[in-house]
């Protein structure tokens, strides 16, 4: 995590990063230098001017739809953890430059503080444009929801510079220093198992969360949550120890839910109808590879599958879950959208949420997106493959804290010696 006051030296050490541990790849563009997936937060953001750029005006354009909605909401219930904008749309998989931010998130701990998953960022020469619009951004939406302006954090995928421009980049190199661990901004965690991932990540609500209320009022155990917010899990080995011995589900469970609810059984063909069961308004399956509500229908895990055969280093295989009506939803996704980037001889998958049950959810969501990067990996060509879990609202809900305490902390029967 690089954790700074201002986004100019937020760039100076992603910058850093870049040329310090950059993988050379080839792009239609030039040969760039890529990084791993990097998440920054910047303490204090600054309101500026924004330079033209055609994205950014269809960035604002999507905002200024969705603005209305959104200050509603944040008048209504400030502790709402259902804002979350789409700016990726599936039938971006058929354009030749689709949108670079995918996804921005808003969530009120204080201040009102702004999230946004990036799938590429050309470093050098569009960090400042990009960052100066989600800074607008956050200020215009806290004034008009009458909330003070808080922080500002990126996750992006994939973080690079053209080889053409290393040696304008090159007095950065020394400066590339990375954070670990828990802050009240963002917390980064880097883990050997689904399992440990999963303990760490209970362990570190318990001991640091915060307690707020809910929109869950129907459910007495659910009216309030302990939180933390932003919080980035890679894991290093999903593979072994998938399971926790006090998870909340069998492994069996955990197969049936990624096959049916996340993955859809058919990965090599593309969908071409509808995959919901009765009564599923949506799952992240149906949202992935065929949306009955969508203008284009696009089966994008097919579109990510296909790209990725024919070039590893493509920084557009993303998967778009949320939709700009789940805005006006009761029950939005939490999974917004996923990504899959090449990371030196492995396949990375991304997963990026708006909201996670830690204790109810997390273990299972966890294993499914692992197992989905699992096979995509395998399709296109990879040996190994790892995992990233981000999520902006991490929670256990207050009715099981007790049940949380009991898997961290448990009784231990003592024996008095005679």
């Amino acid at each position: 995590m690089i954790f700074e006051k201002d986004f100019e030296n937020a760039k100076a050490k992603i910058l850093g990063k870049i040329i310090r541990n950059g993988e050379l790849c080839k792009s239609r563009f030039g040969n760039s230098l890529n990084a791993t997936p990097t998440f920054l937060v910047i303490e204090k953001p600054e309101f500026s001017q924004i330079v033209p750029d055609l994205f950014i005006e269809k960035y604002c354009e999507t905002l200024k739809k969705m603005l209305g909605i959104v200050v509603g909401k944040l008048r209504e219930r400030p502790y709402t953890r259902r804002i979350s904008i789409p700016l990726w749309t599936p039938k971006d998989h058929l354009s030749k430059n689709p949108v670079a931010i995918t996804e921005i998130s808003f969530l009120f701990d204080g201040k009102l503080h702004l999230t946004a998953y990036i799938r590429s960022l050309e470093c050098l020469n569009y960090f400042d444009v990009n960052f100066h619009f989600l800074s607008n951004s956050l200020e215009e939406v806290s004034q008009k929801a009458e909330l003070d302006t808080g922080s500002i954090a990126l996750l992006v995928s994939i973080p690079h510079i053209y080889e053409r421009d290393v040696s304008r980049a090159e007095i950065y190199s020394e400066n590339c220093e990375e954070i670990y661990g828990y802050t009240d901004l963002g917390t980064h965690l880097v883990e050997d198992y689904i399992s440990s991932a999963w303990h760490s990540a209970m362990e570190l609500i318990y001991n640091y969360g915060k307690i707020k209320e809910t929109e869950w009022e129907m459910f007495e155990g659910q009216k309030r949550s302990k939180f933390v917010h932003r919080l980035f899990i890679e894991v290093k080995n999903p593979e072994e120890n998938k399971i926790h011995d006090k998870a909340p589900f069998t492994e069996r469970y955990c197969i049936d839910y990624a096959h049916s609810y996340v993955i859809h059984h058919d990965l090599l063909n593309r969908t071409l109808k509808s995959i919901l069961r009765d009564g599923e308004e949506y799952t992240y399956a149906e949202r992935a590879r065929y949306c009955e509500k969508d203008d284009i229908k696009v089966d994008q895990l097919y579109e990510v599958i296909e790209k990725l055969k024919i070039d590893k280093c493509r920084r557009d295989c993303y998967v778009g879950i949320s939709r700009y009506w789940d805005l006006k939803s009761s029950d939005p996704p939490c999974l917004r959208g996923y990504q899959f980037v090449k990371k030196g001889k492995k396949l990375s998958g991304i997963f990026y949420m708006r909201s996670n049950d830690v204790y109810g959810a997390m273990h299972a969501n966890m294993f499914a997106f692992a197992l989905l990067t699992k096979y995509v990996a395998e399709i296109v060509g990879f040996k190994e493959y790892d995992y990233a879990h981000f999520v902006v609202d991490a929670h256990i809900y207050e009715g099981f804290i007790h049940a949380v305490k009991e898997i961290l902390y448990p009784d231990m029967k003592r024996f008095q010696v005679k």
